[in-house]
């Protein structure tokens, strides 16, 4: 066997024994994280909100479905109704730093017309 494939079925074979309670067999790592600075959430304007929609040629419905949230959902940001919450505002900063999010990670795909 290749020396990949035998030093995976020691790991597995140690792991095995250490979950039935050889603890001999467990060993930790210890890593240092550096303390990381997190960008704040953008406060955004029912303007910009529908700008971002625009900006990506989205109807209310699509941008609704890429959100997983109701159109109704949508057009109450935009009207300045409601505030989106936490997890979209920053979805909508990251669509902001990259308009093709959207098709780069198939949650939205281009439908070619049929010939």
């Amino acid at each position: 066997m290749s020396e990949q494939f035998d030093s995976m079925m020691e790991g597995l074979t140690e792991l095995l024994e250490y979950a039935r309670g050889d603890a001999t067999k467990g060993r930790s790592r210890v890593v240092e994280v550096k303390d990381l600075s997190v960008m704040p959430l953008k406060q955004y304007s029912k303007e910009e909100l529908k700008s971002i929609r625009l900006r990506n040629n989205l109807t209310l419905k699509t941008f609704s479905e890429c959100l997983g949230v109701s159109q109704k959902t949508v057009e109450s940001w935009e009207r300045g109704d409601n505030k989106p919450s936490g997890v979209a505002i920053r979805f909508f900063q990251i669509l902001e730093m990259n308009d093709k999010l959207l098709t780069e990670y198939e949650i939205l795909s281009v439908a070619h017309p049929a010939s």
